[in-house]
Formats: C-alpha cells, structure tokens, sequence
C-alpha cells in the first residue's frame, strides 16, 4: 500500500486526473479544430496552451513569461461558452430549491471554480434561475454530472442520469422537496 504523503490528488498524479477529463473519443467538435501553436493564451480565461493541454496561467508563470510569441486565442471551452455550445444540461429542482438558491448556487460556482484547476476547458455555459429551478449549462457533460453529484452528496435529494447514444450529451436532474 503507498505511503500518505499529504499531498493532494492533482500534486501526486496530475497525469491520472488530467487524463480523465480528456476527450478519449475525440467527438467533441471543438477540440478537433486546429491546435494553435504553442504558448497560446486565451484572451477571455487565460488559460495557457503549452505541449498539447490547456493549463490555468498560474500553472506556468516562468514559461509564459519567457516567450514573447504567445498568440492570443480562445480555448475551446471559451469558444463553447461564447457559442453557447452546451454539453451537459443540469436541472435542480423543488421546493427546496425556492428556500436554498443562494447556497446551491454557491455549490455550483465552488465546484466550478474547482474543476477549473483540473480542466479549464470545463466551464458554466449558463445558468438560468426562475421559481423553484435553476437550468445549469455547461461545457462538458462531465461537469454537469459532477455538479450534481455535489449537490446530491450535500443536500441529499433524488439524482437522475440521462445520456445521448454516444455519451456526448448528458442531461441531469438533481430534485429535492
């Protein structure tokens, strides 16, 4: 059994996480656009492109300092954000949603916030609130299902799946009375 060593997940194998949340199939239409070049920056997140991954600028501070040729672009999770290409749809719904907005949407926002260190191509399309709902829509249907896995470990309630033929498309329905 390997040794605790306190550090996190992302410090003792950034490789196994980063891995997960790569497109395998390949049927996200905009990561199959051309690559740019390497040092690109986003002009709308910041997020770096550097040896064939997207990375958070924090992440590279002396790389992207040095290089003087780093083209300005948009990431292709900001290039879904600004299409409002969605593809995981998450629907929160029920009473309690009406007398806990304020902390679901706070859960929602961390958990973004969060996964933006693992991927910053996941990313909050929308998010829509009206009466006892709040239409959450994001870049992967990765997130979407996470988000309300979140929702699901901290307010309890009923979470339901439901995907595309090709896993693609994710719609996710966390309900709670």
């Amino acid at each position: 059994m390997p040794k605790k060593t306190g550090k996190g997940l992302l410090e003792r194998a950034p490789h196994i996480v980063r891995r997960k949340s790569i497109d395998p199939e390949g049927s996200d239409p905009y990561l199959n656009k051309d690559a740019p070049d390497d040092m690109a920056l986003c002009r709308r997140c910041g997020a770096v492109y550097h040896e064939k991954r997207w990375y958070k600028r924090e992440d590279l501070p002396g790389k992207l300092a040095g290089s003087p040729n780093t083209a300005l672009v948009f990431c292709p999770g900001c290039q879904k954000v600004r299409d409002k290409y969605a593809e995981g749809y998450l629907s929160i719904e029920g009473q309690f949603v009406e007398e806990h907005a304020d902390e679901i949407m706070n859960v929602i926002e961390n958990k973004e916030g969060l996964q933006a260190y693992i991927n910053p191509l996941e990313q909050i399309v929308e998010i829509k609130r009206f009466d006892g709902h709040i239409e959450v829509q994001t870049t992967t249907e990765k997130l979407a299902q996470r988000i309300g896995q979140i929702l699901q470990k901290a307010f309890s309630g009923e979470l339901v799946y439901k995907w595309s033929k090709d896993k693609s498309l994710a719609r996710i329905i966390w309900t709670r009375d």
